[in-house]
């Protein structure tokens, strides 16, 4: 037998099969670079609450474990389009693994609906 598959293998396997479809979209652009992504709500200790003018709002962050031929950064100046909703990137790098991109990873917040 080889030595099985790389750690590299074995995440994009999850990614096919467990990873959700995700768009990384550039500015405002309205269609994305379609990938698959595992995007998970951060747990913390404390409630992550922002006062606004319509009282306390939750501020949850999503962690974004992607595609690693679809940078983040590319969604840096843009957003993450996920389950319909819209998601800007609070912070994005690679994770390399053997000098390779293993993945991305990123800290997503949703974006405010627009007020019209």
């Amino acid at each position: 037998g080889g030595a099985g598959m790389s750690y590299g293998g074995v995440f994009a396997g999850l990614l096919e099969q467990y990873g959700q479809t995700v768009e990384v979209c550039r500015g405002e652009e309205a269609v994305g670079i379609a990938c698959r992504a595992f995007v998970q709500p951060v747990l913390e200790k404390r409630e992550q609450m922002v006062p606004t003018p319509l009282g306390q709002v939750r501020q949850d962050r999503w962690l974004y474990l992607g595609d690693p031929a679809v940078p983040l950064e590319l969604a840096e100046d843009g957003y993450i389009r996920w389950q319909g909703r819209e998601y800007e990137v609070l912070s994005a790098q690679p994770v390399y693994l053997g000098g390779a991109v293993q993945h991305w990873w990123g800290l997503l917040r949703q974006r405010e609906a627009e007020l019209v």
